[in-house]
C-alpha cells in the first residue's frame, strides 16, 4: 500500500504538514505584482510564461484590464518594402479587433496569443507573439491567414480570452471550475481517509461502531476519529462537514473503489503465495 498513498507517521503530522502546504500555496498566490512589469506595448511584455503559475490570471486580468495597445493617429514608421514605403494602419483595428501595435519595435502583435497561446504555433504565426509582423505589403493577406479557421490557434486562444472575460456566464469555466474544486475536495477525503486507516490499523482497533447514524453518541473509531482529524484542520473539516453521515459519503464508493483497487494490485503480485480476504458491507 505505501506504493500508492505514502507513508504519513501519524495524524498529527498530517495535519501539520497539509497546514504548511496550505500556507505555502497561500503565500504564493499573494505573491506582489510589480506594476512596472505591466507593459502596454507589446513588445516590451515579460511574457506571462516566465511569471509564477500562480499568479497567471492575475497578470492576465491587469491586461485585459488595459486593453490591446492600439495607437491611433500616430506617424507610423514607414520601410521600403519593394518599389514604395509602407507603415501599419491605424485603420485595421476595425476588423481586427486582437491586433496590436508596438511603437518600441514598429511591429504588430496577436493580443489573444500573448494572452493564452497553448503549444504549437502555426508557421508564420511566431511573428504575432515573439519577434513581431511587419510586413506591411501582405498584411491584410497575413491577418486573415492567421485568423485561419474555427479550429486555429488563433480562434483557440480567442474563446479562451473570451470565456476568461466572461466567467460567471462561461460555462466552460463554471463547469472547469467545479471539476477542480470537487477533485481538491476529494483529495482531502481520500487523504484523510488513509490517514485514520493508517492509525487504526497500526493500533489494530476496529473500525465500525454498532450505531454509525447520525444520532449516535459514539459512531464507531473510523468515524469519530475522522471527525477529530475535521476539528484539528479546518481544510479536512469543511469537506466533512460537507459530507457528513445523512449528508454524506465519507467514505464515498470512488473512495472505497480507490483503496480497494490498491489492495487488489498488491495481492496479484502475490503470485502462488496464499492469502486471506475479509468482505465487510458498505451501507453507501
Amino acid at each position: 500500500m505505501e506504493k500508492y498513498f505514502g507513508k504519513r507517521p501519524t495524524i498529527l503530522d498530517s495535519c501539520q504538514e497539509l497546514e504548511a502546504h496550505n500556507a505555502e500555496e497561500n503565500l504564493m498566490e499573494n505573491d506582489d505584482i510589480n506594476e512596472s512589469e505591466i507593459k502596454a506595448d507589446p513588445d516590451l511584455r515579460k511574457p506571462i510564461a516566465e511569471y509564477g503559475v500562480n499568479i497567471w490570471d492575475r497578470i492576465r486580468r491587469e491586461y485585459v484590464a488595459k486593453g490591446p495597445c492600439q495607437p491611433k493617429d500616430n506617424i507610423f514608421q514607414k520601410t521600403r518594402q519593394g518599389k514604395d514605403n509602407r507603415s501599419f494602419r491605424d485603420a485595421w483595428y476595425k476588423d481586427y479587433d486582437w491586433l496590436e501595435y508596438s511603437e518600441a519595435k514598429h511591429a504588430a502583435y496577436c493580443f489573444y496569443y500573448f494572452l493564452f497561446k497553448r503549444g504549437y504555433v502555426a508557421p508564420g504565426d511566431e511573428a504575432f507573439t515573439s519577434c513581431g509582423f511587419s510586413n506591411w505589403k501582405k498584411a491584410l493577406e497575413k491577418f486573415k491567414a492567421h485568423v485561419g479557421d474555427k479550429s486555429s490557434a488563433h480562434n483557440k486562444a480567442r474563446i479562451e480570452y473570451e470565456n476568461f472575460v466572461n466567467q460567471r456566464q462561461s460555462v466552460a469555466y463554471v463547469v472547469s471550475r467545479g471539476m477542480t474544486t470537487k477533485e481538491k475536495e476529494y483529495r482531502i477525503r481520500l487523504t484523510a481517509t488513509v490517514d485514520v486507516v493508517r492509525f487504526l490499523l497500526i493500533q489494530g482497533l476496529p473500525f465500525r461502531g454498532h450505531d454509525e447514524s447520525s444520532t449516535s453518541l459514539n459512531k464507531g473509531n473510523f468515524l469519530e476519529l475522522l471527525e477529530w482529524y475535521g476539528l484539528r484542520n479546518d481544510e479536512v473539516g469543511k469537506v466533512i462537514l460537507k459530507n457528513a453521515p445523512g449528508n454524506n459519503q465519507m467514505t464515498s464508493p470512488s473512495v472505497q473503489k480507490d483503496m480497494a483497487n490498491a489492495c487488489a494490485v498488491e495481492t496479484t503480485e502475490l503470485g502462488d503465495r496464499h492469502f486471506s480476504i475479509l468482505v465487510d458491507e458498505s451501507r453507501d
